[in-house]
């Protein structure tokens, strides 16, 4: 899931990147569209992987053999 969502923004970054004409254009002073893709990328990029993290984190579940109840019950390793 994480490649998937920056497939597309590092996509039009390595478009960009080969056109500095595109990458030249001012979109807000001397912000650039280079620098304001970028940023976006960095931005998608950080987000993802913080979302990542917390729904891997909160899908852990530890298995019913190493739990301390199923140890007792089952008897030593």
């Amino acid at each position: 899931m994480l490649v998937t969502v920056n497939a597309l923004p590092l996509a039009v970054g390595v478009l960009l990147s080969c056109s500095t004409t595109l990458g030249e254009i001012s979109v807000y002073g001397r912000l650039t569209l280079g620098i304001a893709w970028a940023l976006t990328q960095l931005v998608v990029l950080v987000a993802g992987t913080w979302w990542y993290e917390n729904r891997a984190a909160s899908s852990f579940a530890p298995a019913a053999a190493t739990t301390a109840a199923s140890r007792s019950v089952g008897g030593a390793w």
